[in-house]
């Protein structure tokens, strides 16, 4: 079975990025199981949509007894370019779930992807939020302090967004202790966007490993 990537010249570049992405955040958890002294590591799973001929995607995934409950950092890319009743030109997208085995460690969601109509130009879409069983005050500041720094001209904007879009009414709070939400982004500036999308996952990767 073979996955055929999309045709489109943006949406090889965003699987670029992604892929980039998703490796290097793999090899820093690897990287960290082996300091808490697991030997199980994030094993690769190839993932076909329709046989492979629109897309698919690899998903790096572990459950372990030391470090992380469960953890997931999945790439995608879905495209109907052969498909002329589809809207939908492209979908390219990074998306991690990591749960550490210790409470008192906070999980992380990340999300970064490129998304392509066929009738408009394409947008990014930019998330990420720490969300800790017993929140430490320290690392909600420290994750803070690094959306900031990932992205310090869209941070208003993106927290924002982050309020409305994790607001849980029923229980009256945020999904989270730390968030930042950019839909639909697209600056007119391809080449700044795409240097945003990749410094915000490798800046966000960075403060979480810092943080467990």
């Amino acid at each position: 079975m073979k996955r055929i990537f999309a045709a489109s010249a943006t949406a090889k570049e965003a699987n670029a990025i992604v892929e980039h992405l998703q490796l290097y955040f793999v090899e820093r958890l690897n990287a960290l199981s082996r300091e808490f002294g697991e030997t199980r590591t994030f094993d690769a799973v190839e993932w076909y949509r329709d046989g492979g001929c629109h897309g698919g995607g690899m998903r790096y995934r572990v459950t372990d007894d030391s470090l992380f409950n469960r953890g997931s950092v999945n790439v995608s890319q879905v495209h109907y370019d052969d498909d002329a009743e589809k809207k939908l030109g492209s979908a390219t997208a990074l998306s991690t779930i990591i749960h550490p085995f210790n409470p008192l460690v906070p999980s992380i969601h990340m999300h970064i992807s490129w998304t392509e109509m066929k009738s408009t130009k394409g947008y990014w879409r930019i998330m990420a939020d720490l969300n800790p069983a017993i929140e430490n005050k320290s690392a909600t500041q420290q994750f803070t302090a690094c959306l900031k720094t990932a992205a310090p001209e869209q941070f208003e904007a993106g927290s924002a967004q982050g309020d409305r879009y994790f607001n849980i009414p029923a229980l009256g709070r945020h999904r989270g202790v730390s968030h930042f939400y950019l839909e639909s982004f697209n600056s007119g500036d391809a080449a700044a966007d795409k240097t945003l999308a990749k410094r915000f996952g490798e800046k966000m990767v960075d403060c979480y490993i810092d943080i467990v």
